[in-house]
């Protein structure tokens, strides 16, 4: 869609170095998480790596503008709004999980904060910061430089795809890594979705879900240990939130014309509607400015006939 600045090759060389940083960064830190003195399920610093990944890219390609686009701080209404449904999204699939552990699970009980080696505290303020440097890399950076050569739609899959390779968890073997995988693409794809449109103050709204996922995942676990059964059904209620979300974000924006000012987060299929629109328009303002000019040089010929009348008649006077 090239609405920038940014070539494409800063473009895609962009998003490679923001990956490749955002996956080896993790690998090094991964030797200092006993050393910090945290568990991994409260605050894990792999966490940072996307962080880590954004600042730097941030530092070294130019076009700072565009690449801070999506770091807006400010909040409005709709921000407001996207926030009410970023802390809704993950009761209702914390709901679904409930219904499914209770029907289909032999036997399951959902831990108490007793049974956790943390307080509630502790976790909660680990999962808002881990939230928040992961989000500040995946959504409010790379998902906004995607979006500079790509629709909101399809720019979502990329990150999605991406954060997928990045977080999935394949430390439980292949039924827990299907799960997670499915877990957590569908998770990203909520999220993408509910930053659409904010215009660039996406950090909020991201943080937010992460933060009221990852925590609520807690109690369906036991801390560190991987329980397919549980992961199956994080997946299945995830995926099936995602799948009416996204569904329902694109349906809008069918019915909704995309109007001047407006985040351009259109899918594809409306670019050509929207063009058509957009140069009809630019037509009829063409041709007015025409029509106009035409006006003027009619009324600027009658004027100098008259004048020329009036030199005339003069002229004759003083003959006579």
């Amino acid at each position: 869609m090239n609405r920038t600045r940014i070539s494409g090759f800063q473009w895609a060389l962009t998003i490679f170095v923001f990956f490749i940083l955002s996956y080896a960064t993790p690998i090094i830190l991964q030797d200092f998480q006993k050393a910090s003195g945290f568990k991994s399920f409260v605050f894990s610093l792999n966490a940072l790596g996307p962080f880590i990944a954004a600042v730097f890219c941030i530092l070294i390609f130019k076009n700072k503008k565009e690449q801070l686009a999506g770091l807006k701080l400010t909040i409005n209404l709709k921000v407001i709004e996207r926030l009410l449904i970023a802390f809704t999204l993950p009761l209702i699939i914390f709901m679904i999980g409930m219904y499914s552990f209770n029907t289909y699970a032999d036997s399951f009980i959902l831990l108490q904060s007793k049974d956790l080696s943390e307080t509630i505290w502790t976790i909660l303020i680990g999962h808002l910061l881990m939230a928040f440097f992961i989000e500040f890399g995946f959504r409010s950076y790379l998902l906004n430089m995607v979006e500079t050569k790509l629709p909101h739609f399809f720019s979502n899959i990329v990150v999605s795809m991406l954060y997928l390779v990045w977080d999935v968890n394949t430390a439980f073997g292949m039924p827990y890594t299907m799960y997670s995988a499915i877990y957590v693409f569908a998770f990203s794809m909520i999220a993408g979705e509910l930053v659409r449109g904010t215009g660039g103050r996406s950090i909020y709204v991201a943080t937010l879900f992460h933060a009221s996922m990852t925590f609520a995942k807690v109690f369906f676990f036991s801390e560190e240990i991987g329980d397919v059964f549980s992961m199956k059904v994080l997946a299945y209620s995830t995926a099936g939130v995602a799948i009416v979300v996204v569904v329902l974000g694109l349906i809008m924006r069918l019915f909704s014309p995309r109007k001047k000012g407006e985040d351009d987060d259109t899918p594809m299929m409306m670019d050509a509607t929207t063009e058509e629109v957009e140069s009809e328009e630019n037509h009829v303002a063409v041709s007015q400015k025409e029509n106009e000019t035409v006006a003027e040089e009619k009324n600027k010929i009658v004027t100098d006939k008259e004048n020329e009348t009036v030199s005339d008649e003069t002229v004759e006077k003083e003959d006579k």
